[in-house]
């Protein structure tokens, strides 16, 4: 190649007075550099997912989002039909649950991140970083999902009742007043999965539930995260195309991607196996040198056939909390949908 072919558009400098909207300041970064460009190619790789009318609009949420001040984006996109799945911790619906049963729809408070931890302690305030919320907005959120808990539908197999979380979640969010991520994605039809339901403060209530006989008849509730498994691979062969929003790391992102193997150990002896997300858009801190799942590219997971070879991608290296209300604000903007 010659010295033209790598100089062919320059660097602008991005000017304050052009950048009147989230959307203007996102384009405006096309043109800049580092992880300006990165979020700006990013909306546009996210822009394609939402115009897409034949492609399944999953995102993967893990960290603490609610407790950050996230969940109301989620709900929002939620709410404009702009996902069809999520995929989350059991903390993000805890905290959303909190959210929703407290007084003014807000459990979290503003702290400090060099607070003295063993006076929180003993004052039952809990830390997330720079966040806090106490343990009495847990229990007043356990104490409305225990009275839930006994009018629910379950399958009985002898002594348990057995329910996926996608479906617990769709009847407790049917149930509850109030608009959190829980609530509008019941009243949207989106299924929420949480696969590692077991590791939250909502997992352990249950648990509590089931060791004091809540249900009166020694029957114990159990989640059916394996029958989720197959629900989710339901909805993804109902779309031709899917395209996957990750933010963060951690369970939910390698169960949302997951499901492409899994449909590929279904259809082994098939001449058109399941291609992968043709789609893909991640929001991340860690690193690939390490080997974890969190910080492995999506080029990584090609070679797991969880994305298609040529799929759409970007990637942002940032703290969702910056990166992801910039990127839903200029989205909702660009979809003219911020109404």
């Amino acid at each position: 190649m010659k010295q033209e072919d790598y100089l062919r558009e320059k660097i602008r400098s991005l000017a304050p007075q052009e950048c009147t909207t989230p959307d203007r300041l996102v384009r405006g970064l096309r043109r800049c550099a580092f992880q300006g460009r990165a979020l700006a190619y990013a909306v546009d790789v996210w822009e394609a997912i939402c115009r897409d009318e034949n492609c399944l609009r999953v995102i993967s949420l893990a960290g603490a989002m609610v407790p950050a001040g996230m969940g109301e984006l989620v709900a929002t996109l939620l709410e404009r039909g702009l996902l069809d799945v999520v995929v989350c911790t059991g903390a993000t619906i805890a905290h959303d649950l909190c959210n929703i049963c407290a007084d003014g729809r807000q459990a979290h408070y503003i702290g400090d991140p060099f607070a003295d931890d063993v006076e929180l302690r003993e004052l039952e305030i809990n830390r997330v970083y720079d966040t806090y919320v106490t343990e009495a907005a847990f229990y007043h959120a356990e104490h409305i999902l225990d009275m839930m808990l006994k009018d629910l539908d379950y399958e009985r197999h002898g002594d348990l009742r057995v329910i996926p979380t996608a479906e617990f979640c769709r009847q407790v969010g049917q149930r509850l007043e109030g608009r959190g991520i829980l609530t509008v994605a019941a009243r949207m039809g989106v299924p929420i999965f949480i696969p590692a339901i077991s590791d939250s403060e909502l997992g352990l209530n249950v648990v509590a539930a089931n060791e004091r006989n809540w249900f009166g008849d020694g029957s114990r509730l159990v989640f059916d995260t394996l029958a989720d498994v197959e629900h989710f691979g339901r909805l993804i062969c109902g779309k031709p195309r899917a395209g996957l929003v990750s933010v963060g790391g951690g369970v939910p992102r390698n169960w949302a991607q997951q499901i492409y193997p899994f449909l590929n150990m279904k259809t082994r002896e098939e001449k058109a196996p399941a291609t992968g997300y043709q789609y893909g858009v991640r929001i991340t801190t860690d690193r690939p040198e390490f080997g974890g799942l969190s910080g492995c590219t999506i080029s990584e997971s090609k070679s797991w056939g969880k994305y298609e070879k040529q799929a759409k991608e970007a990637t942002v290296i940032s703290d969702a909390a910056i990166a992801l209300p910039l990127m839903v604000s200029a989205l909702l903007e660009r979809l003219g949908t911020t109404g």
